[in-house]
């Protein structure tokens, strides 16, 4: 059955956790066994594609309890395309780790983290209830702590405890707030919420609650003036570990605003979370980029990059026509992989040269062409030009802001756009152009699977940017939904009737 697809993809990471845990001493063997829950993962999560593709949504009522009283996971177009593509990167990350990271990460349960950190994304994709998207929320996040405090050095360590403590406050925040909701409701059901809202008259618990999860998201999301926190913790992670929080993490907090911003919430609300997401999705866009441009190590570019583009997708949900949401679904789906790619390109500069830093490495495309062109590909469709995906996402939300209406909106696309060129265009001048830096000894060869690895991603950024139709469709469907969750309703509802 269909409804089989979504325990796999949600238990396969932790079945793997579980049988990894033993073999600590026996990385090679751990990280067989990862990778290969990871592949099952992702086949589980390709085949949920294939029923949600035309708008059909796969719900499970656990231990038989009907919604809204007992847990329900639920697979629609939305959670299915998020589920392929964030296990992509887990895929990704587990590979490039178990060829790259030091032996002193293997022995501190590495692969059961990831693992770990994986079944609380995809549970955070397929929850249909308010409170489980919290577990969820608190599994991943505990396994980031965990993977954190990995980090040596007394300005690593400070650096996560920046970030533990700022992602406390936001749980703090999102539990209040689920509180207030369910005093209010008598329920955390997405679809029992979503009607309830609508026939409710605002009042000052909803509104209030709304205003939390707004903080919550903000925080996971790393939207400014809540992300002050991303640019010093994630530089300085190892880098198939930087890939995976970058690629993973704040994707799951935008995930958690479109599905609550977008789908639960109604029109009715008083809470004017939309012209609040406006202006910040905004202030995000331009300040993340112009940190970006003031920066000198690839890294530190690359976080603040993160910032910026998840303005980007905030705005899409800000604007909320269906394509700004189709335009927003397919900005992350495709974001999650470049953004990826691009932290384990830097992996790859370091390993040949020994450095990031754009003042001390240069002409690395004389003397590793082949790490150059595995840094462009992501590089050049972070900056929007054709014919990768980036083009088409950020072409996508301009022309849902120039048919809103939204000049001021339109005109900030373009010029983050041109800025973000410009910081990528620092970063060849400074690092692949030039004479190559001398080097003190004759730099190893990439490993076979590093180059591997993002090269996958790559040819997976230039397919969805010339083969776009598809995804396109998908994004769209999964705006539909959003827009218009009478399925969603149906499936989670036995007892709905519109």
């Amino acid at each position: 059955m269909a409804e089989h697809s979504i325990l796999i993809a949600l238990f396969a990471p932790l079945v793997g956790a579980i049988a990894a845990l033993p073999f600590r001493m026996r990385p090679q063997l751990a990280a067989t066994i990862a990778i290969a829950a990871a592949a099952v993962a992702l086949g589980a999560s390709l085949s949920l594609i294939k029923f949600t593709a035309t708008g059909e949504v796969l719900a499970i009522h656990v231990g038989g309890w009907s919604a809204p009283f007992g847990i329900v996971l639920v697979a629609d177009a939305f959670s299915a395309l998020m589920l392929v593509v964030c296990q992509l990167v887990v895929l990704a990350a587990l590979i490039f780790g178990t060829f790259s990271l030091p032996a002193r990460y293997h022995r501190r349960h590495l692969f059961p983290l990831i693992l770990t950190l994986s079944l609380g994304t995809n549970g955070a994709f397929l929850t249909g209830d308010l409170f489980n998207l919290y577990v969820w929320f608190e599994v991943l996040l505990l396994s980031s702590f965990a993977l954190m405090a990995m980090l040596r050095g007394a300005e690593s360590r400070n650096a996560a405890w920046r970030y533990v403590v700022i992602n406390l406050v936001s749980s703090i925040l999102f539990l209040t707030a689920a509180g207030l909701i369910y005093g209010k409701t008598g329920t955390l059901n997405f679809a029992e919420l979503h009607l309830r809202f609508a026939a409710a008259e605002s009042s000052f618990l909803i509104d209030s609650s709304a205003a939390l999860l707004f903080g919550a998201f903000g925080i996971k999301a790393a939207l400014i003036p809540l992300a002050f926190w991303l640019p010093s913790a994630y530089p300085k992670l190892p880098p198939a570990l930087s890939a995976l929080f970058a690629g993973i993490l704040t994707k799951v907090g935008l995930y958690a605003f479109y599905r609550f911003f977008g789908m639960v919430l109604t029109e009715g609300n008083s809470f004017p979370h939309r012209e609040i997401l406006f202006w910040v999705a905004l202030v995000t866009m331009l300040g993340g980029v112009l940190g970006a441009v003031a920066q000198g190590d690839m890294r530190r570019i690359l976080s603040f990059h993160i910032i910026s583009q998840v303005g980007y997708m905030a705005l899409a949900l800000a604007i909320f026509t269906p394509l700004s949401l189709a335009a927003g679904i397919f900005y992350l789906a495709h974001h999650i992989i470049v953004k990826a790619n691009l932290f384990l390109a830097t992996g790859l500069v370091e390993k040949h040269a020994g450095s990031s830093d754009l003042a001390k490495v240069h002409g690395v495309l004389h003397s590793a062409p082949a790490i150059a062109i595995l840094f462009a590909v992501p590089a050049l469709s972070l900056a929007g030009l054709p014919p990768l995906s980036g083009f088409f996402a950020k072409f996508a939300l301009l022309r849902a802001a120039l048919t809103g209406g939204e000049w001021l909106a339109a005109t900030m696309i373009v010029l983050v756009g041109l800025l973000t060129i410009f910081s990528m265009l620092k970063i060849w001048r400074n690092i692949f152009w030039g004479t190559p830096t001398a080097l003190a000894e004759t730099p190893p060869r990439p490993r076979a699977p590093l180059l591997a690895t993002s090269s996958v991603l790559a040819l997976l950024t230039i397919a969805i940017g010339i083969g776009c139709s598809p995804v396109l469709s998908l994004a769209t469907q999964a705006a539909q939904g959003l827009l218009e969750p009478t399925a969603y309703l149906k499936a989670v509802l036995p007892d709905y009737a519109p």
